[in-house]
């Protein structure tokens, strides 16, 4: 099981969809949450992780705790968290999980012309969407 919240930035004018895998960490082992619009000007703690220009700040040492009570003996490190899925975006970026019920709404008149033409449609703006994502740096759409 998955959790998935809303968060807003630390400045609240935008917003991240977050899963959290297994539920394995509570939402507050997100400190902070800043966009590129309130990012801190200087970033070089062991506690964040950069994802173009987004700064997650995880309480590590809590993470850790949570992870040797799960039995999983990798360190907590900002890049394990996000990386394994533990408590990163939603999707390959933060709002990605609002394009896609606009996705499906767009190509759902496909659905009754012919069902393998929706979804090859489907599946080629799912591979422009990964393409973007990834020329644009984001770190999970660099692992498609």
């Amino acid at each position: 099981m998955c959790m998935n919240l809303l968060r807003y930035c630390f400045c609240g004018r935008n917003f991240a969809y977050l899963n959290f895998r297994d539920d394995l960490l509570p939402a507050d082992i997100l400190i902070n949450l800043f966009c590129p619009e309130c990012r801190p000007g200087s970033i070089a703690d062991d506690t964040v992780l950069q994802d173009c220009g987004w700064v997650l700040e995880y309480d590590v040492e809590r993470a850790q705790d949570h992870f040797a009570a799960k039995g999983i003996r990798n360190r907590a490190t900002p890049e394990f968290i996000f990386d394994e899925g533990y408590l990163s975006w939603q999707g390959l970026a933060p709002a990605d999980q609002e394009l896609h019920p606009r996705v499906h709404q767009r190509l759902a008149p496909l659905i009754k012309q012919k069902l393998s033409h929706y979804l090859q449609s489907l599946h080629s703006e799912w591979t422009d969407h990964v393409a973007q994502h990834k020329a644009a740096g984001w770190r999970k759409a660099q692992a498609f």
